[in-house]
């Protein structure tokens, strides 16, 4: 079977409203060290060198992929489930 894309389009008039949905459910709250912080003098208590690893954009195609990627393995655990046997095994318990 051929690869299949995906592709949303979310009109321009309502990109903020729409992300600031989305971001309210899922917040963008991954980072990564920031490649370019400097360290600062030791004694001003700065350590802000984490920076966001993903863009809004990338936030947004990220979470889509992780949640369709979960969906798919609760609907195979749910078929697996519906086919699975258990033997009826009635001497068990005497």
């Amino acid at each position: 079977m051929a690869d299949v894309v995906l592709t949303l389009t979310v009109p321009s008039d309502k990109v903020a409203v729409a992300v600031t949905g989305f971001l309210k459910l899922y917040p963008n709250v991954e980072t990564i060290d920031d490649p370019e912080w400097i360290q600062p003098d030791p004694d001003d208590g700065s350590s802000a060198n984490q920076i966001p690893k993903y863009t809004i954009k990338q936030w947004v195609e990220e979470k889509w992929r992780r949640n369709l990627v979960r969906d798919i393995r609760r609907g195979l655990q749910m078929l697996a489930n519906e086919a699975a046997v258990v033997a009826d095994d009635d001497g068990m318990v005497v």
